[in-house]
């Protein structure tokens, strides 16, 4: 096997382990309406399995923010994703709720290192130019894991099996581990040299790119707290519209709800689109500060817009939130990993995208359930106008972080 095909073979298997991590991971936030039918719970009952899940999941990534260089990531990964394989399989056979909280809790310590260990994985093994191409694939398989866990949800809810995507999920995440090892053990035997020499050249003109620069420690520190403090306001508005789109198709148009979940699954199709602009775009504009502030602000017009026609018509409201998880999935994808990239001159990419997954682990777990409680305290339109609200805020923070930066640089 050429080197080209073990650095794609090695792009495949990361993308297809986090395509069916996720997939199998949100396969319970597609069957939501479904679960809190079967076990008889509330809305804010019904999502605190995942809350659990993702408190474990970040808490973890935290850890490992600081440990990952300590970690031999190949036996790591293909122990504990084959573990989370089993794992998965094991939440189709529970009788309640309680052992769900448990098992999810489990999954999430278990599947916590996917993400950041495959960026640092993309960053050890693959030519610069290269790294693009990782990322799409990555970035992408978010999206293409949101159609896998609502179609599988619609298609066996619709025959009262809500239990069968959770057990052939995660027999294939199992799979996954493997395939993944396997990579790895391919590219470990390609000599370095070479690579090391592009990588260096690459960088050094990436650099003389970019908005700032990390030289001092404080810099740095700096850094991670503003890019996780986003990247937790980012998810949350996200999350927060993608996970109760079912529910707000349900309760607002009649649908049933394996029909409402087959409808959703038009969310992940589109927000295919993000990551491709986001990374394009970043890749010729230097500048992602700016980039994602351009996004941003088209963004706080379509969270208006929902707050008026999320009930008016099905369609609008679907184009009208469509938009808007797009251009949150390519925000996403800035934070999430164009940004690890392009600043791994000055720290760990992997690391960084693994902290930055984090925050978007703990928006994942409390968000869907906070916005879940408002909205049965008080309408669909309030917790519309609280998403509003929020991505105004990091439009104006993301101006602000602009204005300084533009300022430092040229004074």
């Amino acid at each position: 096997m050429t080197e080209k095909r073990r650095y794609n073979f090695l792009i495949f298997a990361s993308a297809f382990l986090w395509i069916i991590m996720t997939g199998s991971k949100n396969v319970y936030t597609a069957e939501l309406v479904e679960i809190m039918q079967v076990f008889s719970v509330s809305k804010a009952e019904t999502s605190l399995a995942m809350t659990y899940y993702f408190i474990t999941y970040s808490t973890t990534q935290v850890i490992f923010f600081f440990t990952m260089d300590k970690i031999n990531i190949k036996w790591y990964m293909a122990i504990s994703i084959f573990l989370s394989g089993i794992v998965t399989v094991l939440v189709a056979l529970v009788t309640g709720m309680w052992q769900l909280w448990w098992l999810l809790s489990l999954n999430g310590i278990l599947q916590a290192g996917v993400w950041g260990m495959c960026l640092a994985v993309f960053n050890k093994y693959l030519p610069k130019n290269m790294h693009p191409k990782a990322n799409t694939a990555m970035n992408v398989g978010m999206a293409v894991a949101g159609i896998i866990s609502y179609g599988s949800s619609s298609l066996f809810v619709s025959f009262g099996r809500w239990d069968l995507p959770f057990i052939i999920l995660g027999i294939i995440l199992s799979l996954s581990a493997i395939i993944y090892f396997i990579a790895i053990m391919l590219c470990e035997n390609i000599k370095r040299a070479t690579i090391k020499a592009e990588t260096v050249t690459a960088v050094k003109t990436e650099n003389a790119n970019l908005p700032f620069t990390l030289e001092t420690k404080n810099k740095k520190a700096l850094f991670y707290v503003v890019t996780f403090i986003l990247s937790l306001f980012i998810h949350s508005v996200y999350y927060a519209t993608l996970n109760w789109l079912p529910n707000l198709i349900t309760e607002n148009y009649g649908l049933e709800n394996s029909v409402s979940i087959l409808i959703s699954v038009l969310a992940p199709l589109a927000t295919m689109l993000g990551p491709v602009i986001a990374i394009n775009h970043c890749e010729k504009s230097g500048n992602f500060i700016k980039v994602g502030l351009i996004y941003l602000i088209i963004a706080t017009v379509f969270a208006f817009l929902r707050i008026f026609l999320f009930d008016v018509n099905l369609i609008v409201a679907l184009i009208v939130i469509m938009v808007f998880l797009i251009l949150a999935q390519a925000l996403i994808t800035i934070i999430f990993s164009v940004i690890s990239y392009k600043m791994s001159s000055y720290i760990n990419a992997g690391a960084h995208a693994g902290l930055m997954n984090a925050a978007g682990g703990y928006a994942a777990g409390l968000s869907p359930t906070i916005i879940g409680a408002i909205i049965d305290a008080t309408s669909w339109q309030f917790s519309c106008t609280l998403i509003c609200i929020i991505t105004a805020t990091i439009t104006i923070s993301a101006l602000i972080i602009l204005l300084l930066t533009n300022k430092k640089k040229h004074a």
